[in-house]
């Protein structure tokens, strides 16, 4: 049976299954979920330029009247080697589209309530300020502060940066009244140094620090329709919430309500929330703290919404203020994700509209709750970053799956209709798209795990294909070509040029009992496990899940068990360290900005060691426990070459392929840079030019580790020679 002949095993994975002959695309109207239309066009194969310049899509703003939506997204620009944001308005009846703006940096878009005219914080050359958008194009500046606080990479930063260059910052963050009369934002002043002598811990906390920090007072306001300002408070560098908000707060009749976090001796601080009355005209300390992200999931009895439950449903409960607890029922389901949107609440209070996503082959939808229960939509691949009109009766979202690109359309919440509106990466639908298909796989734990077969293009029955898998951490769903999961393995290139593809899930915490006890406790957050349990049950099981997932595949005749790689960066390298040192399974590994479980990395977050260890590097008893997981204690077990990718030079990374090197194995390691000497390139990769190398380099070590091609064209042509001279002082054992 070929790839294009396999069913898919679950409804949701049946929806997506429109099965391309070779060389085609599908173009889709997406007017329903099932009765789905499809026109067969020519297409072109994926190339690393493709990969390069998929859109992240950070936000989608739609108009009050629910006629247009403004959308932005950020791409790669390889002519400055950077990645530039970029604003786009969409009319949602016709899907005529046009870029309103184009800068560094555009965030927190929102509908300025009242209006039809956006807002978003943007940085036109005088650091990120709050400005108002036209649907014209018109630009005009709300809040202009003098911007000199840091976040990046970068010396003198304040928060770190997540894939964009260093910023400077004058206004954080900032949220709208319903009724449009008031705004709430922050500012950010930088503020000299406090030069000391540091003592104890402040001394340790230094250790893991390459960047000096800054310091910075953060400043919350609220000004009036009138244009009236008034100044709620400043906070210290030590309150992060306030210094990493981005406007978060609650509004009510009589107010808001925000969180800040007061300094405590000897703790990271004790979390307060605080109400503003604009009749009295302060704020003053809420007795109950409260989880801030249960704020927006109020549902239509007044409580608060939640999934509970393990295995493959959840329950839906709506909890009120007075304990009592509501069931909706089990859902095949869970909601509440950071990937789409929050929970909204309609003006009346009877639905609530929640971001959903499914169990088994993971995408995400809105749910639609209200006192009869709760009634899923659910669109070809996922429906993410949604925003709706006033009454939640439209929404505008972004809509995209393993093999759909990403497009605008409109959701009708009464009947559930899910509408083809615009593509956001007109390129990427010209390409046919691959096969791809959700599969799911039980390890020899018994603990099941999610993920993708991404198929060589012209996959030939009986033929048996060297394999590749990937991983991250939960991620390897129905998004396209998503960064933040696959980093920069370029996956469909890889499928283009013969391998076969495994994008793997780790098995989930809410899958069992056991699973969920030791993340709590690796979270600090549960009761202490052996650190044997915790070794098998938050890294072996990830290690026997690849395995037998491989296996799976190789005993159908599809993969080639003696050429198999690995891939995965953040916890994904944490899974592919370990893998190669405890398994003889993998030829061939590239490890991406890592270095946890490393003992170099044990005086960072001493904490979190000790709950995985049962104890720090230097206590004998833990000893034992270092040497069974640590991978550089284990190095001399590794046989497969080892690449290992880092934004920074990680001491803990470092090590790793220092042992290695002792130990004979066959690694190198490579440190790709900022954008000077005093910046690093993030851990989610932004500088273009970087990206397209790593990728170069994966494609080449892969294919000379795995298939011993080389590629004179390849920009690293000039590393065989230094292979050649690993492979051949590689151990027989390894051979």
């Amino acid at each position: 049976m070929t790839p294009y002949q396999m069913l898919a095993r679950s409804a949701a994975a049946a929806l997506l299954f429109v099965a391309p002959e070779p060389g085609t695309a599908a173009n889709v109207d997406e007017s329903t979920d099932s009765g789905l239309t499809v026109e067969r066009v020519a297409g072109r194969p994926w190339t690393l330029a493709d990969q390069l310049s998929v859109p992240r899509l950070s936000a989608v703003a739609i108009s009050e009247d629910g006629g247009s939506a403004a959308y932005v997204t950020r791409v790669a620009d390889t002519a400055s080697d950077k990645t530039l944001a970029r604003l786009t308005l969409v009319d949602l009846e016709s899907g005529a589209s046009r870029e309103l703006l184009h800068s560094e940096w555009i965030d927190q878009l929102r509908r300025i309530p009242g209006s039809n005219a956006w807002s978003a914080l943007v940085d036109r050359g005088e650091g990120v300020q709050l400005y108002r958008i036209e649907a014209d194009g018109g630009i005009s500046p709300i809040i202009i502060h003098p911007a000199s606080a840091r976040f990046g990479e970068v010396d003198g930063w304040l928060l770190r940066g997540f894939a964009h260059a260093p910023l400077t910052i004058g206004v954080r963050g900032y949220s709208w009244s319903p009724d449009g009369r008031w705004l709430f934002y922050i500012t950010l002043d930088s503020a000299r140094e406090e030069r000391g002598i540091l003592v104890d811990e402040e001394v340790s906390r230094q250790r893991g620090v390459r960047r000096p920090e800054g310091q910075a007072t953060a400043s919350l306001y609220l000004r009036g329709i009138d244009g009236s300002t008034t100044l709620i408070g400043r906070r210290p560098s030590s309150d992060l919430y306030s210094i990493g908000s981005k406007g978060d707060v609650v509004w009510t009749k009589n107010g808001f309500e925000y969180r800040i976090m007061e300094p405590v001796a000897g703790s990271d601080g004790r979390r307060v929330t605080m109400a503003w009355s604009f009749a009295e005209g302060r704020a003053r300390e809420i007795a109950s703290t409260r989880d801030y992200v249960y704020w927006q999931m109020k549902g239509p009895r007044g409580g608060q919404l939640g999934s509970e439950g393990l295995g493959d449903t959840r329950e839906i409960v709506e909890v009120g203020e007075d304990g009592r607890r509501h069931s909706y029922g089990r859902f095949p389901f869970s909601i509440g994700h950071g990937a789409t949107f929050g929970g909204l609440r309609s003006p009346d209070g009877r639905r609530t509209v929640v971001n959903i996503r499914s169990l088994d082959d993971p995408r995400f939808g809105i749910g639609v709750v209200d006192p009869r229960g709760v009634r899923p939509i659910w669109a070809r691949g996922s429906l993410t970053k949604c925003d709706f009109t006033p009454k939640l009766a439209r929404a505008a979202c972004l809509a995209e799956g393993q093999a759909i690109p990403p497009s605008i359309v409109t959701v009708d919440i009464s009947s559930g209709r899910v509408r083809h509106v615009a593509s956001v990466s007109p390129e990427h639908e010209k390409i046919a798209p691959l096969q791809v298909q959700s599969r799911s796989w039980t390890n020899r734990y018994g603990h099941k795990v999610t993920g993708y077969i991404v198929w060589p293009r012209d996959y030939v029955q009986g033929t048996r294909y060297p394999a590749i898998v990937v991983t991250h951490g939960n991620d390897a769903d129905q998004r396209f070509a998503l960064q933040d999961n696959q980093w920069e393995y370029p996956v469909q290139t890889l499928a283009e040029r013969g391998y076969v593809v495994l994008l793997i899930n780790e098995a989930s915490s809410r899958l069992n009992a056991d699973l969920r006890a030791a993340d709590q406790a690796w979270g600090l957050q549960g009761k202490p496990l052996a650190p044997d349990r915790m070794r098998e049950l938050l890294w072996l099981t990830g290690v026997a899940s690849f395995e037998d997932a491989v296996l799976e595949l190789a005993k159908e005749g599809v993969v080639d068990p003696a050429r198999v790689g690995i891939a995965g960066y953040s916890r994904g390298s944490q899974l592919v360290n370990v893998a190669m040192t405890q398994s003889r399974f993998f030829r061939a590994a590239s490890s991406g900005d890592g270095g946890f479980l490393e003992p170099a990395m044990a005086a960072d977050m001493p904490d979190h060691y000790v709950a995985i260890f049962g104890g720090l590097p230097y206590d004998p008893k833990a000893l034992p426990n270092y040497l069974a997981l640590s991978p550089s204690l284990r190095a001399n077990e590794a046989c497969g070459a080892i690449l290992q990718q880092v934004a920074a030079p990680h001491v803990a990374s470092i090590d790793f392929y220092r042992a290695l090197r002792k130990s004979g194995v066959p690694t190198q390691i490579s440190l790709f840079p900022g954008e000077s000497s005093a910046s690093d390139e993030t851990h989610v990769f932004h500088i273009p030019s970087n990206r397209m190398a790593a990728m170069q380099e994966n494609i080449a070590w892969f294919d000379y580790w795995l298939l011993d091609k080389r590629d004179p064209a390849s920009p690293f042509a000039d590393r065989y020679a230094k292979w050649d001279a690993m492979k051949a002082a590689q151990r027989d054992r390894c051979r």
